[in-house]
């Protein structure tokens, strides 16, 4: 039987529940929710709560990264099921998630209050494997610590399959599909909810479908109103007509017919606001405008009956996906363009119009005009024959060439800039993002920093300036004959000269490096400067492939003279986790001298870390030349001696396998449990084998696992230990759900075989159980399952076989097997 979690959606002051639970799983909270249950989890008895608000968010942040990480985003099987499971999370009214998890609390014999109180720190630790991920938006590690374990190859395949689509699968579909199916008896309709409850009687010649927002016109008695899925009738059906609903500004609207002429009725109040006079009235596509005809002319006009072009024509409007609408004309290809407000824009081709922005337009070069043209919001024209024009995204500042010559024009106060000026060229970058209606700009003075929209110089132009360059948000690096400065539009801060300034090694902390002489400089994101000290500097040359071209270049450069000028030893200046990871590249690159030299500096300091690393060295024969048993202890136990997990567990192997020490099982017992204590999930896994296996202690099945359990959520996993634990213990349900961790089938199939063959939590089935023996022999040499092989394919009449008799008594004696 499957165990079951239940969610639900509470008000955390008041107690109110949402009277639909949100969904119900199998065990655990699945891996691609976790996210949502990130925020503030904790128990109280048997519940956990967790913030739904900020919940929601993680876990848009997390469907973010999935869809950039696999190119989802775009693709319609991906957004559609993920845009609705996002909308039934933020429609849901109250501010916390809760999860029932009796169903599964009941699978130990553990209190409930403790099991939620474990699984939220559970929760917690794997949250972080998120965030981090999250951080650095990749997801590969994560796969390998989170995905494998569920049984799918990537978290793209678990978002493939089909029931769990996309995430929607997970949810009760109650709450995110109609409430109501229609239903026929004697030829007439009604409706019936989920449960089968009518709901309407079956009283309509017709009810039509639902739209999404769960409106359908309906026929009775040859008329025709409005029902809503659950029942209510929102129009009596009175009209002659009515046509499917529109969803216009958040209010539902019908067309209606009444004596021929159509008009448009506000379904929520019953008013009818577009009066029924018109031949034809058709709702232009995503625009909320009309095509309304009268007379034989069409007009353009909107919810509430306002002509949004006053002249009638013969041709009806079209909707034009760049923002317009538009008149086919006679006798030509081109087009009678408007806007929504109505401003006529000439008479063009299709898809040579495109917005510049604030009502204004440019027009592509076309069979009719070989150069472009700019149109003001009010339809008429700026400038024609121009040659090239730079649109940026967000600017209300434009510029233009023509003839030569640059123009920039600012379109909120509809003025030209720098008219005095000759602008000679323009260049853009991706500063643009950060710092509207800027550009960067040379005329006749030389290079400079103007803002259109202020009209003002940031940097007035001058030939001083060999180059100006965006290097941060905000922030642009000037090149002189002096060296370099660079200037904050944000806080129109200029600074003075450096030898030279490039991007922060640190990304999110630093903005900029500067270096002057042998000093050298941070900016960091709070526009703060500070000189970099010798103990921060290897910590910086750590992270040196943050960097890139020049910035990598004189950065190496200036490190490379620093520890040239400090000589033999520089590294003492090495801050400890920078010290600790030159050490370990040492020891990968087999560098075993260098690597004591750099422990042995961070001994003398106490870090205890080191001093783990160092006596790691000295107590295992792989380094022969460092090799020293007696120091390498002394340094575990100056390390212990200040409460370092890894360190107390490390004397515990000692003395378990007398190595350095006399073989005392109690000294080792206390060195894991005090290792343990400390968080440390190796020592945790060390308890358990000892009571696993009983060699040196009494065997005891119920501690072995409970330190496997403790291990387990530090990711330490024995899963095949637990699985042989729940079999000695007749706990068949344990049993299966660790045999279907097993994704590589090395230890599960001999358990399925026993368990089919005897009827242990599964039902009888010898024909199973033979096709798990013959796996389980792929991977081991099981007496057990060669045996039964032997007693099937001999002796039940049901399966003898005996070419497959003579198969598997030959692989018993080619292999050694005792039977």
């Amino acid at each position: 039987m499957a165990h079951r979690l239940y969610v639900y959606n509470i008000n955390s002051k008041t107690g109110e529940q949402y009277p639909y639970y949100l969904g119900e799983w199998n065990y655990e909270i699945p891996e691609l929710l976790l996210p949502l249950f990130s925020c503030d989890p904790r128990a109280k008895g048997k519940l956990l709560y967790f913030d739904k608000i900020n919940g929601v968010e993680r876990l848009k942040s997390f469907y973010q990264l999935l869809g950039e990480h696999y190119q989802l985003l775009y693709k319609k099987a991906y957004y559609e099921p993920v845009n609705k499971m996002f909308e039934m999370l933020d429609n849901l009214p109250y501010d916390t998630f809760v999860i029932n998890g009796w169903d599964v609390f009941n699978m130990s014999d553990e209190k409930h209050s403790d099991q939620a109180r474990n699984w939220v720190f559970e929760i917690k630790e794997r949250s972080k494997l998120y965030d981090k991920a999250m951080a650095k938006q990749n997801l590969g590690w994560l796969e390998k610590e989170i995905v494998t374990r569920s049984g799918y190859g990537s978290f793209l395949e678990m978002l493939e399959t089909d029931w769990i689509d996309y995430g929607l699968g997970y949810w009760n579909e109650d709450l995110y599909k109609d409430i109501s199916e229609t239903f026929e008896d004697n030829g007439l309709w009604g409706l019936k909810d989920k449960k089968g409850n009518i709901i309407t009687p079956p009283v309509y010649e017709e009810i039509f479908a639902f739209s999404e927002e769960g409106i359908a016109v309906a026929q009775k008695n040859g008329k025709y109103g409005y029902l809503r899925n659950d029942g209510k009738v929102l129009i009596e059906c009175i009209y002659e007509e009515a046509y499917d609903s529109l969803f216009i500004g958040n209010k539902n609207y019908g067309i209606i017919e009444i004596d021929q002429k159509c008009g448009l009725l506000n379904i929520e109040t019953g008013e009818i606001v577009i009066p029924c006079e018109y031949e034809d009235l058709e709702m232009l596509r995503h625009i909320y405008l009309f095509n309304a005809k009268k007379e034989d002319k069409f007009y353009l006009i909107d919810v509430s009956n306002k002509r949004v072009i006053e002249e009638g024509f013969d041709e009806p409007f079209e909707f034009n996906y760049s923002g317009l609408v538009y008149r086919s004309l006679k006798g030509t290809s081109k087009k009678a363009f408007y806007t929504f407000e109505g401003v006529f824009l000439g008479e063009h081709p299709e898809d040579v119009l495109s917005e510049i922005g604030e009502g204004y337009y440019w027009v592509k070069p076309n069979k009719f005009q070989k150069k472009i043209s700019i149109i003001k919001s009010d339809g008429s024209l700026l400038d024609t024959e121009i040659d090239t024009i730079m649109l940026l995204d967000y600017y209300t500042s434009f510029a233009y060439r023509k003839a030569k010559k640059w123009y920039i024009y600012d379109i909120k106060s509809g003025e030209f800039r720098l008219q005095t000026h000759t602008i000679e060229n323009i260049h853009r970058d991706w500063f643009v993002q950060f710092m509207k209606n800027v550009f960067l700009l040379s005329d006749e003075n030389g290079w400079g920093l103007y803002n259109a929209a202020e009209d003002s110089w940031l940097l007035p132009s001058s030939k001083e300036y060999k180059k100006i360059e965006s290097c941060r948000e905000e922030i642009f690096r000037v090149t002189t004959s002096d060296g370099m400065f660079y200037f904050d539009q944000k806080t129109d801060t200029q600074s003075s000269i450096y030898d030279y300034i490039g991007e922060g090694i640190e990304y999110n902390e630093q903005m900029l490096c500067l270096y002057k002489g042998e000093q050298m400089f941070i900016l960091d994101t709070k526009r703060q400067l500070h000189q970099v000290s010798d103990n921060q500097l290897g910590a910086l040359y750590e992270k040196r492939h943050n960097l890139r071209g020049k910035d990598q270049k004189y950065f190496l450069d200036f490190y490379k003279g620093w520890t040239e000028r400090k000589g033999a030893g520089y590294e003492k200046y090495f801050d400890d986790a920078t010290l600790m990871s030159r050490a370990e590249e040492y020891i990968n690159e087999g560098k075993i001298e260098e690597a004591v030299r750099l422990y042995e500096i961070g001994v003398s300091r106490g870090n205890t870390d080191m001093m783990v690393e160092l006596g790691y060295i000295y107590v295992h024969d792989d380094y022969p030349e460092f090799y020293d048993l007696e120091k390498g202890l002394a340094l575990y136990e100056k390390a212990a001696a200040k409460n370092h997990a890894i360190a107390w567990n490390n004397l515990g192997y000692h003395y378990q396998n007398g190595i350095g020490y006399p073989q005392d099982i109690k000294k080792a017992l206390k060195c894991f449990k005090k290792s343990a204590e400390s968080g440390e999930g190796l020592a945790m896994q060390n308890l358990g084998l000892l009571y696993f296996y009983g060699e040196y202690v009494l065997q005891d099945y119920d501690l072995a696992l409970e330190y496997y359990k403790q291990a387990e959520k530090k990711f330490y996993f024995n899963d095949e230990k637990i699985a042989e634990i729940y079999y000695q213990k007749s706990d068949y349900d344990n049993l299966q759900r660790y045999l279907r961790k097993d994704k590589e089938n090395t230890y599960s199939n001999i358990y399925y075989g026993i368990m089919y063959d005897e009827g242990l939590g599964v039902k009888m089935n010898s024909k199973k159980a033979i096709k798990y023996y013959e796996k389980s022999l792929e991977y081991a040499y099981y007496t057990t399952a060669l045996s039964r092989l032997l007693y099937f394919y001999k002796e039940d009449p049901a399966f003898a076989d005996p070419e497959k008799y003579q198969y598997w008594k030959r692989f018993g004696e080619e292999n050694d097997m005792e039977l």
